[in-house]
């Protein structure tokens, strides 16, 4: 009886093998016969696709629908659509001008955007994220609405997906709208925000004025740091106002606005700022006087090359070195005999590789040491 049964156990085992063996290879042969399938749509769209991008512009508008209808009789079922939409997708997301303009026209001739909506009506999160990227990378405003309602699902993909869409639309309504959606729950760090903004290609001015004034102090943080040279330049006066009255992490994303405004309208900030009690703000200040070389911050700077907090007197030195007289002051420095700040000078200095300067301040700073030592016996 119990061989029997251990000679049951061993058959059902055994079809069970054959049964999984038989499974595997026939889901590799699947996939074997699909990849053949997609590299031979390849090489069927891949001439298409060449005589379109190279086209003149004048002829691609005026001609492109013809070859795409003839495209179009390539294609054969749903696999073939979804090749030609991946390479589309591909291009629009690693290209530039009207290479992106002529993708664009021929996923809407094959309807690829229409498409979305169901993706991102569809009740798998992952659908929803992919069907929000293809969206925005064809820029289909028709998918706005439920971009946003896709915001209000608890996953950290879906919401870069979204925010990625709608920046990459355009939308500065939209995009507001947004940030006013889920600034009490923001899924994505500062590093995606900062991608997602500039990605953002609408009217940045209205964008950024209407943000940076935002009832999350977070989200307005987030914008001033984001800031190209062109719109904290546009914006520098309400950067200076937002300096006023923020809080020590407010201040320090406003003076890394302004050093990226390479506006020396509002340097003072900055060299007042050496003055602050706040090191964090001292050591901010040291940095972007660095950026900006303004001759009033000279005094201050050697100063702050002495100060208390190691990263404030290293973003000094450091700074220092942008300046043209950089070696008098460094040699002032040293002549005080301040040993924090000459450790401060050699370190920078070796990290520079600047020898003949770093030599020189060794030898200043070795003859104070022993004039020091002299006066002290």
């Amino acid at each position: 009886m119990t061989f029997k049964i251990l000679l049951i156990i061993l058959i059902v085992l055994f079809a069970s093998c054959v049964s999984l063996l038989v499974s595997v290879v026939y889901i590799k042969m699947s996939q074997a016969r699909k990849e053949r399938e997609r590299r031979n749509d390849i090489e069927k769209i891949k001439p298409f696709l060449k005589k379109l991008f190279t086209a003149e512009t004048i002829d691609f508008f005026k001609n492109h629908g013809l070859t795409l209808s003839k495209l179009a009789d390539e294609l054969k079922g749903k696999a073939s659509h979804e090749t030609l939409e991946d390479l589309l997708l591909y291009i629009l997301e690693y290209n530039e001008g009207e290479k992106r303009v002529r993708a664009r026209t021929i996923a809407y001739y094959f309807d690829f955007p229409e498409k979305c909506l169901s993706m991102i009506n569809d009740r798998l999160t992952g659908n929803i994220a992919i069907g929000c990227r293809k969206a925005g990378l064809y820029q289909y405003d028709d998918a706005i609405p439920g971009i946003t309602k896709a915001l209000g699902i608890v996953s950290s993909e879906t919401q870069l997906q979204a925010l990625m869409a709608l920046a990459r639309i355009g939308d500065v309504a939209a995009m507001i709208g947004a940030f006013d959606k889920i600034h009490r729950l923001i899924l994505i760090n500062e590093r995606a925000v900062n991608e997602i903004l500039n990605v953002f290609s609408g009217d940045r001015f209205k964008l950024y004025k209407k943000m940076i004034y935002h009832q999350s102090e977070y989200l307005v943080r987030l914008f001033l740091k984001s800031m190209n040279r062109e719109t904290a330049s546009e914006l520098i006066e309400d950067i200076a106002g937002i300096y006023k009255t923020g809080g020590k992490e407010t201040r320090l994303a406003c003076i890394i606005a302004i050093g990226a405004s390479g506006n020396s309208s509002k340097n003072y900030i900055l060299i007042n700022a050496l003055n602050d009690k706040e090191w964090e703000i001292r050591a901010m200040a040291a940095k972007t006087l660095g950026n900006l070389t303004d001759p009033d911050a000279i005094t201050l700077l050697a100063r702050a090359a002495r100060d208390r907090e190691w990263w404030v007197r290293q973003n000094a030195v450091s700074s220092i070195l942008a300046y043209q007289d950089r070696e008098e002051i460094l040699v002032s420095i040293a002549e005080t005999g301040d040993k924090y700040a000459f450790d401060s000078m050699q370190y920078t200095l070796e990290k520079s590789d600047e020898t003949e300067l770093l030599s020189r301040i060794r030898g200043v700073w070795k003859e104070e040491h022993r004039s020091i030592k002299m006066k002290a016996s």
